[in-house]
């Protein structure tokens, strides 16, 4: 196998939180990885930390980064403080690839040190199992380290010194199985793991944001990214996310008289309520008298992630919005239930998992996910028994599945009520991939219902296959990749909200079931014109049909097109990503709807019947023939229902005939 691509990165700073505490970050300012999850391409940043101990110095740090950023997390690690000095290493979440990095740290760590000065590893016990297992070259029985299990569901005590302690909470999800959140009770800062992190370089937004640790610029540069983690990590595992969250002192400890999660986020709501109240009425002064003596008494300093800036600024704002979203995704699953069920053995199959979820979610699906590995297999067929479709992934081992998903499947196959349920499967292997040909085959001797092609994960390099054969992905994969994942996710949705609504339509008068109201027949009276609408990613297009595209500004010159929330294109036209609008003259009308309105299949070339070429202001791909052309540049987005409205600055502008534009016609508004 070739060696894998160094990532390029920006190294490792030093930045100061509080007195008693330090954030190395690294920085990368362009795509880590290709996970669902840093698709906006704004870089990321890796954050690790160090707090003082014993004798006013710095020996006790909070995780360990990325390993692309190993060598220079060492450099800037031996600035501050001997690794021999360190005392204890705290993880919040370990994965494969930080294990590098936890070796280099460990040789320089136990140089020298007397066994009865044992470095003490503080870890969750499914953290601990993975870094005896990564770490197995390197351990020994005299190896001068001591294990610190945090257990339990409750607070667990970490002593510092005989003054001094932290406390560890357990916040386990299906994907991050080894979570955990630690909190600094004397600053006040809670070091918080996955929960509110965000992949983006800091620097990328501005330059004030690059040298401080905090989240210069608030919740206007950072907002979206933080939505963005939340939809594509914690969204497809919703009721684990709340557990979390219930569990996390998430601002604070609360005053003595909240002293319950459900006291203490009601409590907060109500004085960001009493806050917005007074503002609304034009008393400053009064929303400052009622909200900041709770201020004082509730939240804590900071929180501190894995990823992006160590939030202070928009703390209070963060965490409200965190607790609306995941209610929303909790009531999404009383509506609608799709199960995405897999095993991994390196994480890449739950990377394609959460490539999949992230179809569902946009799609307004509810989604539980099941780590097979950890459910006990009773729970694997209740949760089938209460789903709406289900989608199972595998990697290949030795030639096979792996035995939750073989004892999984075989609980899927003896239950009847999920063979009336739409469908799909993946997986990653190396050589071969039988375990997703093995899914595949006994699904379909039972008699199931495939919602999309199956998707076949291969490590290596190798073509990458569409149209009606399996799905090949190839890890690392690429910007189509992560596309097809998303469309199959969707393809699977859409068969749900069938079956769905052709359940409804059985309870309910046909006649009740289509009528459409008064204001939705007005609203099909609302024209748009007809347009294409392209993007790129690298070397991952995608075109679809609009006519909700309208003018918005004069200066600069700026055009705003609503895209629905499961369109493939939506991930696509993030702020500073560049699009194409072809405008369709009325003589193209007609080739152009019958091109682009059929079927297809994910991964698909929608342009594949409709001429094109590349725009040389854009990149993006421009129809031929079209009237008129706008290149854009993706300046902000709004939420609006079941749509994104994305407002776009017009880089650029052809007018290539007077021809008028196609008009869409419409004569109710439900649909397009």
């Amino acid at each position: 196998m070739p060696p894998e691509p160094k990532v390029p990165t920006e190294g490792v700073v030093c930045l100061p939180v509080t007195k008693n505490i330090k954030c190395l970050r690294g920085v990368c300012n362009e795509r880590l990885k290709y996970e669902v999850e840093y698709s906006l391409k704004k870089g990321t940043s890796e954050n690790s930390y160090l707090l003082k101990g014993g004798n006013g110095k710095f020996t006790v740090l909070v995780d360990v980064p990325f390993k692309a950023f190993a060598e220079d997390f060492m450099s800037a690690l031996s600035q501050e403080v001997a690794p021999t000095d360190l005392s204890h290493v705290i993880i919040t979440h370990v994965g494969p690839n930080r294990i590098p990095t936890l070796k280099l740290l460990l040789v320089a760590a136990l140089a020298g040190r007397p066994a009865e000065r044992p470095l003490k590893i503080v870890v969750s016990n499914p953290a601990q199992a993975a870094l005896q297992k990564g770490l197995a070259d390197m351990l020994t029985d005299t190896c001068p380290i001591e294990w610190v299990k945090v257990k339990g569901a409750g607070e667990a005590s970490i002593p510092i010194t005989e003054a001094y302690s932290l406390t560890a909470m357990l916040t386990p999800t299906p994907r991050w199985p080894d979570h955990m959140c630690v909190v600094d009770p004397v600053s006040k800062v809670v070091f918080s793991g996955k929960l509110f992190s965000a992949h983006v370089a800091p620097g990328l937004l501005n330059s004030k944001a690059g040298t401080s640790a905090f989240d210069s610029g608030g919740w206007e540069a950072y907002g979206d990214h933080w939505r963005y983690f939340f939809d594509c990590m914690l969204a497809p595992m919703a009721p684990q996310a709340q557990s979390a969250l219930d569990r996390l002192p998430a601002t604070a400890t609360p005053r003595a008289s909240l002293d319950t999660p459900n006291q203490f986020f009601n409590a907060l709501l109500t004085s960001w309520g009493a806050m917005v109240g007074e503002i609304t009425r034009g008393s400053k002064a009064a929303a400052k008298a009622s909200w900041q003596p709770q201020v004082a008494s509730m939240f804590a300093y900071a929180l501190a992630p894995q990823h992006g800036p160590v939030i202070r600024t928009s703390l209070s704002r963060l965490v409200v919005e965190y607790r609306k979203w995941t209610e929303e995704q909790v009531a999404a699953l009383s509506r609608s239930n799709v199960v995405v069920m897999y095993a991994s053995a390196y994480g890449n199959t739950a990377a394609l998992a959460q490539a999949i979820s992230r179809g569902l979610t946009k799609s307004g699906m509810g989604v539980s996910t099941v780590n097979l590995e950890l459910t006990p297999l009773d729970e694997v067929v209740a949760a089938i028994k209460d789903a709406d479709g289900f989608t199972i992934g595998s990697p290949t081992l030795g030639g096979h599945m792996p035995t939750p998903v073989q004892l999984a499947l075989g609980s899927i196959l003896r239950e009847s009520k999920a063979r009336e349920l739409p469908c799909g499967v993946f997986g990653s292997f190396g050589w071969s991939g039988e375990a997703v040909d093995e899914m595949e085959a006994k699904l379909t001797d039972g008699g199931y219902g495939f919602a999309f092609k199956p998707i076949k994960v291969k490590f290596k390099p190798t073509a990458t296959g569409f149209a009606f054969k399996p799905i090949k992905v190839k890890f690392n994969p690429t910007a189509t990749d992560l596309s097809v994942c998303e469309q199959s996710g969707r393809d699977l949705a859409i068969q749900v909200k069938r079956k769905l609504k052709n359940r409804e339509k059985g309870s309910t008068s046909s006649m009740a079931a289509v009528a459409a109201n008064s204001s939705q027949l007005a609203m099909g009276r609302v024209v748009g014109s007809l347009c294409v609408v392209t993007s790129r990613d690298e070397e991952a297009v995608s075109a679809m049909l609009a006519s909700w595209v309208s003018q918005a500004s004069f200066d600069p010159p700026g055009i705003t097109i609503a895209v629905k929330k499961d369109r493939g294109m939506e991930t696509m036209l993030q702020p500073g990503n560049t699009f194409a609008v072809s405008m369709v003259p009325e003589r193209l009308e007609k080739p152009i709807m019958k091109a682009m309105t059929q079927p297809f299949e994910p991964g698909a070339d929608r342009l594949a019947k409709v001429a094109h070429k590349d725009s040389e202001v854009s990149g993006c791909p421009i129809i031929e023939g079209a009237n008129a052309v706008l290149d854009c540049s993706v300046v902000s987005r709004m939420e609006a229902g079941d749509h994104w409205i994305v407002y776009g600055k017009v880089e650029a502008g052809k007018l290539n005939s007077e021809e008028l534009t196609a008009v869409h016609h419409r004569k109710v508004g439900n649909h397009y």
